[in-house]
């Protein structure tokens, strides 16, 4: 019987200009759900089942469940916009 299943990884660019394909991952047999409202997310809510696109600023939160077991929830903040500009490095 299994007592933990890892939590989720997801990926993707932050911060980013125009849009960024998310994609996550899980543990082998597990199944993702994840919410972009910053909720923490269950079974009710998206099935994860192929990398998306997103075009503003978002936060993610996925879960992974298998045989029954929840993960820890993963969260990851995307950003649209670029950096403060201080490490752009174009000094002449």
């Amino acid at each position: 019987l299994q007592s933990s299943v890892a939590a989720p990884v997801i990926s993707g660019t932050s911060p980013f200009e125009e849009s960024t394909q998310v994609s996550i991952s899980g543990p082998d047999g597990a199944t993702i759900y994840y919410s972009e409202n910053g909720d923490d997310p269950d079974s009710n809510d998206t099935l994860y089942t192929q990398p998306f696109t997103i075009d503003e600023t978002t936060t993610i939160k996925a879960i992974a469940i298998k045989d029954g077991v929840s993960s820890q929830v993963t969260t990851k903040v995307f950003t649209k916009g670029t950096d403060s500009g201080d490490d752009n490095g174009d000094a002449n």
